[in-house]
């Protein structure tokens, strides 16, 4: 079980930020000051729609099923496949993490539990004050699943045997 520690440490460092900014919001508490010379703010949004804000409609409870689905092939795969490096393992089970943090919140927006409008976005990054932003605002799940798919992607070209490469005809 030890492919799945990145995921369970994602997961509580996911959930525990966004009960902290939520609360902070809800109590008027919240605050938007510059971390870090500007590069990080903090911003309290939830995003009813997929990633970087793409709306989604009535298909709400699909996104859910079909989250759920991924969500349980990539922990098959996981704990199943044995063709897996360590840095393969870590970055899968990043993914991991960052979908069942988001599915989470994704869930208790659709049964409307606790106050819940969407997934709980709050990371603002960019360059200076308002010069140059990232034009979206996201969370650490979002982080984990972008670092994850990352380091896979450069494991698998690392991995890949060049003359397999070479031999693959288009």
């Amino acid at each position: 079980m030890a492919k799945l520690l990145p995921a369970y440490i994602i997961i509580v460092l996911d959930q525990l930020s966004k009960l902290k900014m939520k609360s902070l919001y809800e109590s008027g508490n919240f605050f938007y000051d510059s971390l870090l010379g500007g590069i990080l703010k903090f911003k309290f949004y939830e995003n009813p729609g997929l990633a970087f804000g793409i709306r989604i409609g009535s298909f709400g409870w699909l996104l859910f099923i079909i989250t759920i689905l991924i969500t349980i092939y990539i922990l098959y795969y996981l704990l199943t496949s044995d063709n897996l490096d360590m840095y393969e393992s870590y970055a899968l089970s990043l993914i991991l993490g960052g979908a069942i943090g988001n599915l989470i919140d994704r869930g208790l927006s659709l049964f409307n539990l606790f106050g819940y409008n969407g997934v709980i976005d709050f990371i603002d990054i960019g360059i200076f004050t308002n010069t140059f932003r990232w034009p979206y605002i996201f969370n650490i799940a979002d982080l984990s699943v972008s670092i994850g798919i990352g380091i896979f992607i450069v494991c698998s070209f690392l991995n890949s045997d060049s003359d397999e490469l070479n031999n693959e005809k288009a």
